[in-house]
Formats: structure tokens, C-alpha cells, sequence
């Protein structure tokens, strides 16, 4: 876990936002945490579920799975680089490669899906739902995919 500052820094690190020369503004750092909590929020209504609470001030503590820090860091630095470009092309071919791979990986470890109703055939065993002792398979419904 760690706090929503390390996170937003190390953002703006990967952008040339903050380094130890030039350190990130504190009016940066705030705008970074508005920008963290949408992005979470946009996550959460995507289905991720990561269990993270929206941080009231930067340096709280994020809580975040560790598997997911890079992926948050990465698509956190491909937000927040608009702020940061001039004009010129900060956000190089590796980075938006990283937030990609990451977003899918949290999206496929994360995500909430629903799998369909098992519905038991009248001829499976008895004492395993059926009452008239011939065997056979599970089936589901015509049309039910598990999706997610």
C-alpha cells in the first residue's frame, strides 16, 4: 500500500512532472489526487473492484492491491500528462505500452462478473438434486455465456 502521494509523484516522475531537481508543485500534487480519484472511480464503475477509498488529502493512504500500483502509476501518468506537454510529446510509446497492458491485467484479475444459474437436469444422480437416480450433465439455459 502506499500514500496517494507517492502514487501521484510517481506519476508525474514518468512524465517530467516532479523530480528531485524540480519538485511537483503542491497545487500539482492536489490536482493529481482530483485526477487519481476520478480515475478509480471510473475504474469502479467499469466493475473493477480494487476495495480502494477516494482520498480526502494527498498523502492518506491509498490502500491498493500491490499487484495494481504500476497499472494505477502508469494510466494516472497517461492522465495527467496533458497538463504537462507544452506542446511537445512527453508520453512515449513504453509508457502508454505499460498503462495498457497494466489496465487490462487489473481489469482481468478485478473485475466483477456474473457467472449464469446452474440449473440441474432432471436426470442427474440421485441425492444431488433429483429424486430419480439416472445420471446426465449440468446444463444452462439456451444463450447464458459466462461473460467478464
Amino acid at each position: 500500500m502506499s500514500s496517494g502521494t507517492f502514487i501521484i509523484q510517481s506519476a508525474l516522475k514518468r512524465i517530467g512532472g516532479h523530480s528531485v531537481a524540480q519538485a511537483a508543485l503542491p497545487e500539482t500534487i492536489a490536482e493529481g489526487k482530483n485526477v487519481l480519484n476520478s480515475m478509480l472511480q471510473l475504474w469502479r464503475t467499469q466493475g473493477i473492484k480494487l476495495g480502494i477509498v477516494p482520498l480526502d488529502k494527498p498523502g492518506d493512504e491509498l490502500g491498493e492491491p500491490l499487484d495494481t500500483r504500476n497499472a494505477i502509476i502508469d494510466n494516472l501518468a497517461l492522465m495527467l500528462s496533458a497538463d504537462f506537454d507544452n506542446g511537445e510529446n512527453i508520453i512515449s510509446p513504453q509508457l502508454k505500452a505499460n498503462a495498457r497492458v497494466g489496465f487490462a491485467l487489473v481489469k482481468q484479475q478485478y473485475r466483477k462478473f456474473n457467472a449464469p444459474n446452474r440449473r440441474l437436469s432432471s436426470t442427474t444422480p440421485r441425492g444431488m438434486g433429483n429424486i430419480n437416480g439416472v445420471h446426465s450433465r449440468i446444463f444452462f439455459d439456451d444463450g447464458e455465456e459466462v461473460s467478464g
